[in-house]
């Protein structure tokens, strides 16, 4: 049994005038936990203009596929989700729209995300931690304007920020506005193999946060606090922790564990 993970963290996106301060620090944070902490054999980080979609996609196939039965995989990912909105010409199986992740050079949509991860080894165990958005109904205009603001000062820059980015098109933005994301990037279609740790719902926002001295997301930050204390938690005990400190007045998020109950009960990593 082998345990390999690729840990993904984007604090930079050239041009968009919505930078991260978390997310480099979220794929260090667990990348050390799972060598330090669960013996990780083998644990690659991808950051800023290394993720790019041909990066991240290609290591993510590359954990899935090559993997033995019984090896215990890890993907995370911090950074900006996204959302692209189906075509009414064309609509893709009744959904509003659909999820993406956002890579340093473009977007990855659920559909190559899914079809990956549909050829994980069987047997092998794979965690997906996901501390992005999931959805939103702000316009890009709304998120212009909280970037400019945290431009002001340190104390702006310090203000919870959410991980979306908003699509390039402001008319397809306001099309799709309150619609809800059906299908998330991690979720297959036809059952799931892997276990799903989020930072939100389909309907909020994970939160770019500064806590106990430095940025973090809101998710990550809590989770590995959790872990820490006791990394023999199973992943339902965890997330039932986890659920104890978020949502919160400041962060308003509902972190998600999806994925079969027969894994749920399993130890963390193992």
């Amino acid at each position: 049994m082998a345990k390999k993970a690729i840990c993904v963290g984007i604090n930079d996106y050239p041009g968009s005038g919505n930078d991260l301060n978390g997310c480099l620090n979220d794929c260090d944070d667990w990348a050390a936990l799972l060598r330090d902490g669960f013996s990780f054999d083998a644990v690659d980080q991808i950051k800023d203009r290394a993720a790019t979609m041909a990066a991240m996609t290609g290591a993510l196939e590359r954990l899935v596929t090559k993997a033995r039965p019984d090896d215990v995989l890890v993907f995370t990912y911090s950074g900006h989700g996204t959302w692209v909105p189906d075509d009414p010409d064309n609509p893709d199986e009744a959904d509003n729209r659909d999820e993406a992740l956002c890579a340093h050079d473009g977007i990855i949509l659920d559909d190559q995300i899914r079809e990956i991860i549909s050829r994980l080894t069987p047997g092998a165990r794979l965690t997906v931690i996901s501390d992005s958005c999931h959805s939103g109904s702000v316009t890009r205009a709304l998120l212009r304007h909280a970037a400019n603001s945290a431009r002001s000062g340190m104390e702006a820059q310090r203000q919870a920020r959410p991980r979306f980015m908003p699509p390039s098109d402001d008319m397809l933005a306001r099309r799709a506005r309150g619609l809800p994301v059906r299908r998330r990037a991690f979720y297959p279609e036809t059952g799931m193999s892997e276990l799903l740790i989020t930072g939100c719902n389909s309907l909020e926002y994970s939160y770019d946060a500064h806590l106990n001295g430095r940025f973090n997301g809101a998710m990550t930050a809590n989770a590995i606090q959790i872990i820490k204390s006791d990394p023999t938690l199973t992943y339902a005990n965890f997330h039932k922790q986890l659920r104890q400190l978020l949502p919160s007045n400041q962060f308003p998020q509902s972190p998600q564990l999806e994925g079969p109950d027969s894994m749920k009960s399993r130890r963390l990593f193992t």
